[in-house]
């Protein structure tokens, strides 16, 4: 098999019609090609996974399969064999191509089977039969393994369930579904939960719908995969079994070069015993959190695990002010006032969310407002704001960061994710941070981005900021973490420093049962 330009069939299935064969396919945005000339065959009832750096025109291409973009011209498409028109959402749901979108796009207030209903529309004035909506619902869920209640409320399911629904329903209504697009459906998934939904996967291919997958964690990619493909500067530069490939190799292919890997923050020579607390908190609790507390010194790192439901998705929120809480967070020794933002970016705290859509990014703002926001004091001039000291400002950031397009007017909602990112992370960095909080900092971000946003956060730590990292990334946690504590039921369940932190630890410590939780634990690090 090809791992350049062919993309010869799986065995045994040279004879099976593609579900999707896709030639010549281009787009070309203002200043920007985002795809050159891209050829891609999926067969049917293969898991495919399609791979490449932020801004290599993944997203692109899943759009113009949903009919959001148009393509260029000479573009020619196939589904199961008949003909497709490119850029049409009509045409994608005629041909029975489903999708499911990192958002899932569920409504949380509404039940399973409610979720259910509003996929299925299109059917006018019907009557409501609950009953029957519910057995359907259970019926599909069943179907991918998953026991949930079709009555239970979406909001008050685990991550993992909630992408089962969202699969479920895609595949829903129809009799035949020839592609179902996953896009990022892991992103932000424990490993547990992971191997719980690739199983469904797995039973939907299995039944002979195929996967088109795309994803950022290529250990993922390469155990889930039948095929990848990889995509670089808008140009499909590989196609091969994964079994092919080795995660360096992907890697190479990828960023067209090697990766260095550095070396995990806990293996480094620094020692910060004896130096006064940066960051304090005591028994800080939320909706989840019953309690917690930390001590993090300058230039340490505290990574926060713990499977969903556990508490780790709140701790940011609560330490930052976004979310109420009860409890105490100090900064050199001054209190932080609790639910108020503003009054922890004054006392030097900074806040990476996880949903940078939400809750960071200005969306109709360009690079250079996203990144300076945080502080204009420096570009004012006789009272009026010098436009052209902070475009130098973006500028000098934006080569710092490697941030592409390197163009600090561009609307930054036209970056990809892990661009997007970096401005993010940018905007704090440049404000020196006592603390830096950082929650999920790497999800939905290439392996090259990934390890970027990796250098930054150490440099951050080794100009004295007290960092803490909440993320469902392990192998993320192993290598940034000096200390690295795990969450079960809301309380500290354990604390792994030295040789401990390392991934299958945390990974063992967040499946034990929450019975486990050694009270002894529970109280300031250190």
């Amino acid at each position: 098999m090809s791992t350049t330009n062919g993309q010869e069939r799986p065995a045994g299935r040279a004879e099976t019609v593609p579900a999707l064969s896709v030639q010549n396919l281009s787009k070309t945005f203002p200043a920007q090609r985002a795809l050159d000339a891209v050829d891609l065959e999926i067969v049917a009832g293969e898991i495919h996974a399609v791979v490449g750096p932020n801004g290599c025109g993944k997203s692109t291409f899943v759009k113009i399969l949903a009919g959001y973009h148009d393509p260029d011209p000479g573009a020619t498409a196939e589904v199961a064999g008949r003909p497709f028109t490119l850029g049409s959402a009509p045409a994608a749901r005629e041909a029975g191509l489903r999708f499911v979108h990192q958002n899932l796009g569920l409504v949380e207030s509404l039940t399973v089977a409610d979720n259910f209903r509003l996929e299925g529309g299109g059917r006018g004035l019907v009557r409501l039969r609950r009953r029957v909506e519910r057995a359907d619902a259970k019926r599909a869920l069943d179907s991918l393994g998953f026991d949930i209640d079709p009555a239970a409320m979406v909001g008050d399911l685990a991550e993992s369930e909630r992408t089962a629904v969202a699969v479920a329903r895609a595949l829903d209504h129809f009799e035949s579904v020839p592609l179902l697009v996953l896009d990022e459906p892991t992103a932000s998934l424990p490993g547990p939960e992971v191997d719980r939904l690739f199983a469904a996967i797995r039973r939907v291919a299995a039944e002979g719908t195929s996967i088109l997958f795309i994803s950022h964690h290529l250990d993922e990619v390469l155990g889930l995969a039948d095929r990848v493909t990889v995509l670089r500067d808008g140009q499909r530069v590989a196609t091969a079994a994964s079994h092919e490939l080795s995660h360096d190799a992907l890697v190479e292919l990828m960023l067209g070069r090697q990766l260095v890997t550095a070396m995990a923050a806990h293996e480094r020579s620094e020692d910060t015993e004896g130096t006064a607390p940066r960051l304090v908190v005591r028994g800080v609790a939320g909706e989840a959190v019953a309690q917690l507390d930390l001590t993090v010194r300058p230039g340490e790192v505290v990574g926060v695990a713990g499977l969903t439901g556990s508490g780790r998705e709140e701790v940011a929120g609560l330490l930052t002010g976004r979310l109420p809480r009860a409890g105490e967070v100090e900064i050199d020794g001054l209190t932080v006032p609790a639910g108020n933002p503003r009054a922890a970016i004054d006392e030097g705290v900074c806040y990476v969310p996880a949903d940078r859509a939400t809750h960071a990014l200005l969306p109709d703002g360009c690079v250079r407002e996203n990144l300076t926001i945080a502080d204009l004091s420096g570009f004012w001039s006789h009272g009026r704001l010098s436009r052209r000291a902070e475009r130098q400002e973006a500028e000098h950031w934006v080569g710092e960061l490697d941030v592409r397009p390197p163009q600090p007017e561009k609307v930054v909602t036209e970056l990809s994710g892990g661009n997007q990112q970096k401005v993010v992370m940018a905007r704090w960095l440049r404000v020196t941070p006592k603390a830096l909080v950082l929650d999920e900092p790497t999800q939905g971000v290439d392996v090259g981005s990934k390890a970027d946003i990796h250098r930054l956060v150490d440099e951050a730590a080794a100009g004295g900021a007290a960092v803490v990292v909440c993320s469902t990334d392990t192998d993320e946690l192993a290598r940034l973490a000096t200390e690295v504590v795990v969450l079960r039921r809301g309380r500290v369940a354990a604390r792994l420093q030295g040789s401990d932190i390392n991934t299958a630890q945390i990974e063992q410590e967040q499946l034990l049962p929450a019975d486990t939780t050694d009270d002894a634990l529970v109280g300031p690090s250190h």
